[in-house]
């Protein structure tokens, strides 16, 4: 119970002993008065204490729960966004990076979400290669020229293309409706950490990255899903510092044996 309260709100939820400030202020489900004692309590939490509690739901937003007879339906939406199987899709791809600048390039990509590998290339509109990068166990760079040569880019383009292209491993740990109408799951990472999928009324998507401790890192944004795991145009947003964005439009997609 106190793991899934922790997955539902946040790191400070387990740790705050007042069950009824956790009825203030995690709660998904009102009424009821707090008593006078659990209010005397309350008063006597310190004021940073407070702040890092509400801090720590607002980082990682509740999932509140759904009908269980709407489980498998939720699952399988949740499922959509990734890669069925392996495939080959060339995107023309836009970057705002670090510092203001902008680039413009095509990107190939041939993934296998069955070995959650790939093989990634950035090329200019004449064809010149200007990012080339091979991900599996430990991602390889082949080439790379500015502004993607640091090693920080690397990192961030193999974590982007396995959160918007590959299914988080496992069952989810939690699943419901989220803020503003998108209902969806929540993942547990093995190194720390969660990934939400969400779905909103209107079809849109979105793919969140929270870190071990639940700050948002990254989101991917899919206006429209018409084919799973083939997303006519997807947004990635670095929430972190540096901040950053990437908008990809599907060319081309192949399935490759």
């Amino acid at each position: 119970m106190k793991a899934m309260r922790r997955l539902a709100c946040g790191p400070f939820c387990g740790a705050v002993r007042f069950r009824d400030v956790l009825m203030a202020v995690c709660a998904t489900s009102g009424g009821g008065k707090v008593p006078g004692t659990a209010m005397r309590a309350v008063v006597s939490v310190s004021a940073l204490a407070l702040l890092l509690f509400v801090g720590g739901c607002a980082g990682l937003p509740p999932l509140k729960p759904l009908d269980p007879a709407m489980k498998s339906a939720v699952w399988e939406e949740c499922g959509r966004p990734f890669l069925p199987a392996k495939y080959r899709l060339v995107h023309s791809f836009s970057a705002l990076l670090p510092g203001g600048s902008t680039a413009t390039a095509i990107g190939v990509l041939v993934a296998d979400p069955q070995s959650g590998s790939f093989r990634s290339i950035l090329m200019t509109l004449e064809g010149w290669v200007l990012f080339d990068i091979e991900g599996g166990a430990t991602p390889i760079v082949h080439r790379a020229v500015p502004p993607f040569d640091p090693p920080a880019f690397a990192r961030r383009m193999a974590e982007d293309i396995g959160l918007a292209i590959f299914a988080p491993g496992g069952e989810p740990a939690l699943w419901g409706r989220g803020e503003e109408g998108f209902r969806g799951c929540r993942y547990a990472r093995p190194g720390g950490g969660f990934v939400d999928v969400l779905t909103s009324e209107g079809g849109a998507r979105e793919i969140r990255l929270y870190g071990a401790g639940q700050e948002l890192l990254k989101r991917v944004k899919i206006p429209f899903l018409g084919r799973p795991g083939l997303a006519d145009e997807l947004e990635i947003q670095g929430q972190g510092w540096p901040s950053y964005g990437l908008r990809l439009r599907l060319i081309e997609a192949e399935a490759v044996e």
